[in-house]
């Protein structure tokens, strides 16, 4: 194990594959302690920028706030299915935290963590975001491009809100899902040969895939191929004790901690009650303490 040392305080630092091998036994705490105390850990300079050395699973996982056993037990499951390679797919209300569980997904792989939000991309423009494209292969492709799957090398191709992915381009996905003697491919549109990928593909949706199959709005087998492991998240108004935790957490990260624990002993009982909107979920909450810490008042 190469060793690192501190300038400044001359101590030897642990390595990034030290950090690892303590996300992948659990040891979350003694990372973050490891992280507070040398904050120089946290990121490594590759090709002139910053990059975040600490992806590992149970970080991420550390990060999705409950105490509900329903949750707790799709928190474990996400755990194990962070070792695996297979596609999963996230399902929820919007809020409930689905790209957190999504970057969880990393594990502990070499490759970045690319996301498209399919709701959010014109139909047109999705297949060349997504695979690519070649110089001249439509009016306006001035150069080459690399697409998003190309560049979840070794890491994970976050496909948000699935749901809303043109048929036409779930055709082009699930040829891609297919392996062929063990091995994937795309080919870039305009290209005449295929490129070998190796990234890991996490999908989510708020929609019902089940009834958009039977509407034909969405492949069967598509979503065969994407669903062999599903984890769903329940919405807050399932999992009311989350919600003063994920106040107190909104507040720290917010830099307004006493305002939350003002919110929380004004509106505790009403959020409890259903009495306080939280059809976006955890940014319900968020929009919610924000009102009140700049009025006084939701």
């Amino acid at each position: 194990m190469i060793q690192q040392k501190n300038n400044t305080q001359d101590k030897i630092l642990p390595t990034e594959s030290t950090l690892h091998s303590l996300i992948a036994m659990g040891q979350v705490e003694a990372v973050q302690q490891l992280l507070d105390v040398h904050p120089e850990l946290k990121y490594r300079i590759e090709n002139g920028q910053l990059v975040d050395m600490v992806t590992g699973a149970a970080l991420w996982l550390k990060k999705f706030i409950t105490e509900d056993e329903d949750t707790l037990i799709m928190k474990a499951d996400a755990m194990k299915l962070a070792k695996v390679n297979d596609e999963v797919l996230i399902t929820g209300e919007t809020g409930t935290g689905k790209e957190l569980i999504a970057r969880a997904m990393i594990g502990d792989r070499a490759g970045t963590f690319a996301r498209i939000n399919c709701a959010a991309m014109p139909a047109e423009l999705v297949e060349s975001e997504l695979f690519g494209h070649t110089a001249g292969a439509f009016t306006g492709a001035m150069s080459s491009k690399k697409g998003l799957i190309l560049s979840a090398q070794d890491g994970v191709m976050f496909l948000d809100e699935i749901g809303d992915l043109p048929l036409s381009t779930q055709a082009k996905l699930l040829n891609v899902l297919q392996p062929i003697d063990g091995k994937r491919y795309i080919r870039p549109v305009g290209a005449a040969d295929e490129k070998e990928i190796s990234c890991r593909f996490v999908c989510a949706t708020n929609h019902n895939i089940r009834d958009m199959v039977d509407k034909n709005l969405f492949r069967k087998d598509l979503y065969a191929r994407i669903s062999t492991f599903e984890l769903h998240i329940k919405p807050l108004r399932e999992r009311k004790r989350d919600i003063v935790p994920i106040v107190i957490t909104l507040g720290d990260l917010l830099k307004m901690p006493v305002k939350a624990k003002e919110f929380i002993a004004k509106y505790e009982e009403a959020m409890m009650n259903s009495e306080i909107d939280l059809s976006l979920n955890v940014r319900s909450l968020e929009q919610a303490l924000k009102r009140y810490s700049v009025l006084g008042k939701i």
